[in-house]
C-alpha cells in the first residue's frame, strides 16, 4: 500500500467511523412500535384462493351437548366437532344471558373432543347459558342457551 492508498483507507474509515454510529442511531428511531399490527389476526396468504377471514357463526354448529342427570350432580357433556379458534377457551356457566361474577367456570376446551363435566343439580334444573369464552382476547364466541325439560 503506498502513501496515497494509506491517506484515503485512513479518511474512509474516520467518516465511516462518524456515519455509521449516526445511520445506525436513525434508523432505530425510525422502528415502529408494533411491527405486525397492521396485518389482520385471520388473514390469508398470498395464492391461497379458499382461505377466509373467521367468522363466528362458523362455529355455532361446531358444538353439542347432552346432560346426564345423577343424584345430586348431573354431567354436561360438550363434543367439540371443530378446531377450537383459540387455545384459552373456557367454559362458563350462569342463569343469565352474559357472564358475570357469578358466572360459574366449569372447565377448559383445548381441541376437538369430548369433554365431561360434572355441574351441581341446582345449576341444571333451570334454563342456563353456556358461554365458550375466549380468555386471550376476552371475547366470547359462542353462546348456547339451554332450557331443561
Amino acid at each position: 500500500m503506498n502513501v496515497k492508498l494509506r491517506k484515503r483507507h485512513r479518511y474512509i474509515w474516520m467518516v465511516l467511523g462518524i456515519a455509521l454510529p449516526l445511520l445506525c442511531l436513525e434508523a432505530i428511531e425510525h422502528i415502529p412500535k408494533n411491527v405486525i399490527g397492521d396485518i389482520p389476526r385471520y388473514s390469508c396468504p398470498a395464492g391461497i384462493a379458499s382461505c377466509g377471514e373467521f367468522s363466528h357463526s362458523d362455529y355455532y354448529h361446531s358444538f353439542e351437548t347432552e346432560i346426564e342427570t345423577k343424584d345430586s350432580i348431573s354431567n354436561l357433556i360438550v363434543t367439540v366437532k371443530q378446531p377450537i379458534v383459540s387455545a384459552f377457551t373456557t367454559l362458563y356457566i350462569d342463569k343469565s344471558e352474559e357472564i358475570t361474577s357469578q358466572s360459574l367456570l366449569i372447565g377448559l376446551l383445548n381441541g376437538m373432543g369430548k369433554y365431561e363435566f360434572q355441574v351441581p343439580n341446582e345449576i341444571i334444573n333451570d334454563s342456563f347459558t353456556l358461554f365458550f369464552h375466549d380468555k386471550l382476547n376476552n371475547k366470547t364466541f359462542h353462546e348456547e342457551r339451554i332450557i331443561s325439560e
